[in-house]
């Protein structure tokens, strides 16, 4: 009995000094979210492990001999778990790249996409001078992404980024100081069904608004991917039975708050297929439609309004 005791420890023992090569480490992980069918096992792999271990993408595909220790080991392995389980891979590292600036990401707000950048896009091909002193409203801010994407690139511009959720402000904030435009970025707590918030914004009003509501519709929500439906906040995805209460909410409250300078522009995302009806809403408030702007992948996502 003593003798078997003794060699169970001496087989834990070589268990636990095992080597993990960079390449070994890859593969193992590699073959366990392929195995829980995540379709992009291959870079949400090298992705983890450049984050656990700190070298670059190119290092990994370079030095595949290179010796992963133990605790890093261990580590990449429970952020290997977690996303077999479909969480994230921005949940997990707690940022994500927008407008080629690292965002940190919590789970009260929603994750960046790429097709938001159209946004971006948008507000500069109208704005071209990026030295005025625009005054821009980003209204449901929650990472801050696109507000302070748009401060990166008018350097003189101050925004102001709205949201109703503490945890969406909290993120914002910090984003803007770890960008180091908090100087020009006033994050407030409101919510755009309330009374004109003169108080909130000063007497001037805005060049530039911008909003991504939530505009998922009712019948869409058991259709969005696992990652989305489990791991992401349900109140910035869901929009209502037809994925449009936010835009009639908001629509409503800058008429009412009157707050768009007369030369000033209103940039709105959107759904696909949705955006003829979210030029209605806005033009029952007397908003004039401008244009329509598309994604890379060729659908319809923003639409520029004003006021005349």
């Amino acid at each position: 009995m003593e003798k078997m005791i003794k060699l169970w420890h001496h087989i834990c023992m070589i268990k636990n000094n095992k080597k993990h090569t960079v390449g070994d480490t890859l593969e193992e992980g590699r073959n366990i979210l392929k195995n829980a069918r995540i379709d992009t096992f291959d870079i949400d792999c090298r992705v983890l492990l450049s984050y656990v271990s700190g070298m670059k993408h190119y290092e990994l595909i370079s030095k595949p001999k290179t010796e992963i220790p133990q605790k890093l080991y261990n580590h990449y392995m429970r952020l290997i778990k977690r996303r077999s389980k479909f969480e994230p891979i921005a949940q997990i590292t707690k940022e994500k790249e927008f407008w080629s600036l690292p965002f940190k990401v919590s789970k009260g707000t929603l994750i960046p996409r790429p097709d938001s950048e159209t946004l971006i896009e948008a507000v500069k091909s109208e704005f071209k001078d990026t030295e005025k002193c625009y005054r821009i409203l980003d209204m449901g801010t929650g990472s801050g992404c696109l507000l302070l994407s748009l401060l990166s690139e008018y350097k003189n511009a101050i925004g102001f980024g709205i949201d109703v959720k503490c945890n969406a402000l909290k993120t914002a904030k910090e984003n803007s100081k770890k960008l180091g435009l908090h100087p020009r970025a006033r994050i407030i707590k409101l919510n755009w069904k309330s009374k004109k918030p003169t108080t909130k914004f000063g007497p001037e009003k805005f060049h530039i608004i911008i909003s991504n509501p939530p505009y998922i519709r009712a019948s869409e929500m058991k259709t969005l991917d696992p990652d989305v439906q489990k791991y992401e906040p349900r109140r910035a995805l869901y929009g209502g039975r037809d994925g449009l209460d936010e835009y009639r909410q908001i629509s409503k409250a800058l008429y009412y708050w009157d707050i768009l300078d007369d030369e000033g522009k209103l940039f709105l995302e959107f759904g696909k297929g949705q955006h003829e009806d979210v030029k209605k809403i806005f033009e029952a408030f007397g908003f004039k439609f401008k244009k329509y702007f598309t994604d890379l992948g060729g659908i319809t996502r923003v639409i520029e309004l004003s006021k005349k």
